[in-house]
């Protein structure tokens, strides 16, 4: 079995399971056996085969198997977060395509100009003080997310998408470089292949859960909401326009009362997504001591 067939099916089981009501879906066990299978026959092939993948050795190497960690960790935490930021700027704040693209291009710019600085600040300063920072501007970029509507100004997004990137940029650049620093050169082409699939398999794992997070917190939140559209409530009927506009006894007035309720429910389901993000990079913190920089790294 491949590893795109273990991965696929977990992407699968991630995505459909909270439409497919988890595990009580045959589909979702099919899918979840599949994995779990896939990750067995990659685990045995790899301690056992004669022609393998991916050396058991590597896995001895500290700084390495904390460099893996540590990308896993991001991939989720960012790809997710981009992959929320989108709909975000769409659905909730009114934006076309293209606007909502420019407005997350800042990001792309934050990580340029960070990677730069972080290349040249690599052989002058410890890489895992550089990383603390851009740990720090990745988690407080998302959880100044938390509180944010739609009625956010374009400024406070341009800044805070860019202040994003550049956390990315300042971990990426150094990470890459105490990842491989101990890691002897004829493991580093596996190196570089493992690094991008936890990558890529972080991100993966980290856009479906916060997706399906966000569903059922729109679930929950409208649910919460809904009381208000009482008929007894009082706030309904302070005016002429709201009572004709919102009157939960008329089907306009009930439609209408129910799309308010689903973008606020929307509004804070995203809020409660972007909290648990910028909580989830703060751990990285922890594990930085675990990284040896060699002497071509340290301070000058």
């Amino acid at each position: 079995m491949t590893s795109q067939a273990k991965e696929t099916a977990l992407q699968l089981m991630l995505d459909r399971g909270e439409i497919k009501d988890w595990f009580g879906s045959t589909e979702i066990i099919i899918e979840a056996v599949t994995a779990l299978a896939g990750f067995y026959l990659f685990g045995v092939h790899m301690l056992t085969g004669e022609r393998r993948v991916i050396t058991p050795s590597m896995f001895r190497n500290l700084n390495y198997v904390t460099g893996v960690v540590i990308t896993f960790v991001i991939g989720m935490v960012l790809l997710a977060s981009t992959a929320l930021m989108a709909p975000w700027l769409q659905e909730l704040g009114g934006y076309p395509v293209e606007v909502a693209g420019l407005l997350l291009a800042p990001r792309g710019i934050g990580t340029l100009l960070a990677m730069v600085a972080a290349g040249w600040l690599s052989n002058r300063v410890d890489a895992r003080l550089l990383m603390a920072l851009g740990v720090g501007l990745m988690s407080f970029s998302l959880l100044r997310l938390f509180g944010w509507t739609p009625a956010i100004n374009k400024t406070s997004l341009f800044f805070n998408t860019m202040l994003q990137g550049a956390g990315m940029g300042l971990v990426f650049v150094p990470l890459n470089v105490l990842a491989f620093a101990t890691l002897p050169a004829h493991l580093r082409y596996e190196g570089t292949a493992l690094i991008a699939l936890a990558r890529n398999f972080g991100s993966s794992i980290g856009i479906s859960v916060f997706e399906a997070l966000l569903t059922r917190n729109t679930i929950v939140e409208h649910a919460a909401l809904a009381p208000f559209g009482s008929p007894l409530n009082r706030a309904l009927t302070v005016t002429q326009a709201i009572s004709h506009a919102f009157l939960p006894t008329s089907p306009y007035g009930a439609a209408r009362f129910d799309h308010l309720m689903t973008v606020q429910a929307q509004v804070i389901a995203y809020n409660n997504d972007y909290r648990p993000m910028g909580l989830t990079a703060l751990p990285i913190l922890l594990l930085l001591p675990l990284l040896r920089p060699p002497p071509l790294v340290t301070k000058i």
